[in-house]
């Protein structure tokens, strides 16, 4: 649904090279964004309908440490949390539990 993703992925047949940009696409990506919504285009009657989207939830996505053999989730604290001292503090770290 991106079509910068797609070009990037377009031009690499090493599967190293091409997992490595997108690593390197998607490790910015910190939250579930939603499809943008199309825009409504009046007296086009032979316009094919767009395509649908995954859609996304909108919650922030944690950074995954490893120690030892355990997983942990970081969350990063919002920048519109309003608790002075929570800032100094350092991120919400969980264990991520085997399913």
């Amino acid at each position: 649904s991106d079509p910068a993703f797609a070009d990037k992925i377009r031009l690499f047949r090493d599967p190293k090279g091409r997992m490595s940009a997108v690593w390197n696409y998607c490790k910015g990506k910190t939250t579930c964004e939603a499809d943008a919504e199309p825009e409504d285009i009046e007296g086009m009657e032979n316009v094919e309908p767009p395509k649908k989207g995954h859609g996304g939830c909108g919650h922030i996505q944690p950074q995954i440490r490893k120690e030892g053999l355990k997983l942990f989730l970081q969350y990063k604290k919002s920048k519109h949390d309003e608790d002075e001292e929570f800032k100094a503090a350092q991120p919400d770290k969980r264990l991520f539990a085997p399913a």
